[in-house]
This record gives structure tokens, C-alpha cells and sequence, in this order.
């Protein structure tokens, strides 16, 4: 498994999955009071942090979904150099996507469900593998 293109495939379809909730909120506002209201006491009643919520929520979808996009576009990447150093450039925005989640959950702050941080993971290890062993 060390073409670059199914690593991106397989990236593609963690970071589809992984996203899908922060646009899935928008949309849906129920779902957003169980994840994120539900999760922080008092935000329910705070008109002001539930705008907070509600734009850094669109903003982060929107950051998501340029990833996302990203990802697609390096998978038709045919020269060598160029596929790792874009497996490179997105390993890098991954691991800062993750990064805070697993540094909340080692200081005991919120954090998402282990299996999902795990799940989010994937991509970062694959993106790093590519990185470093990924052919064409």
C-alpha cells in the first residue's frame, strides 16, 4: 500500500467522514445541541456563545472543506516529487487539524470520543507514510 493515490483515496474518504458533522450542523440544529451545546453548560442559554458557536462552526467547515478538496485534487498528482511533497503540505495541515483534540484529551479537557480521534489519525499516518515511502 504504498501508492500515493490510495493513500489519498483513503484520506479522502476519512476526511469526508470526519467533516460531514460540521456541515451536518449547520443544517441541522438538533444535532448541534447534542454535540456541542449539551457538552458545555450554561452555552444553551447564552445567545452571544451560541453565535460564537455558530460562526466558528462555518468557518471551520469552510477550512475543512478546502482540505477535503485538496485531498481530491493531489490524487491526480502523476510526477513522484510532486505527489510526496503534497502528501507533505497535507500531512502537516492533518496533524494540526488532530493535534488539539489529542492534547485536550492528555490535559483532561473535552475532546471528541476516542474512536473518532483514532479515526481522524488515519490520515495523518497515512499522509506521513506517503510522505516518506509513498510511490506512484
Amino acid at each position: 500500500m504504498k501508492k500515493l493515490k490510495t493513500l489519498f483515496s483513503i484520506t479522502l474518504i476519512i476526511d469526508i467522514l470526519a467533516t460531514a458533522p460540521l456541515f451536518l450542523m449547520i443544517f441541522v440544529p438538533a444535532m448541534k445541541e447534542e454535540m456541542v451545546y449539551s457538552q458545555f453548560s450554561g452555552m444553551a442559554e447564552n445567545e452571544l456563545a451560541k453565535e460564537i458557536s455558530d460562526l466558528f462552526h462555518f468557518v471551520f467547515a469552510f477550512i475543512a472543506a478546502a482540505m477535503v478538496i485538496a485531498v481530491a485534487a493531489s490524487i491526480r498528482i502523476a510526477v513522484l516529487e510532486a505527489a510526496k511533497t503534497a502528501a507533505m503540505l497535507l500531512f502537516i495541515i492533518h496533524l494540526g487539524w488532530v493535534l488539539p483534540d489529542w492534547v485536550n484529551l492528555v490535559m483532561g479537557s473535552a475532546h471528541p470520543p476516542v474512536p473518532i480521534m483514532l479515526l481522524g489519525t488515519i490520515p495523518v499516518i497515512a499522509l506521513a507514510y506517503g510522505w516518506k515511502k509513498g510511490e506512484i
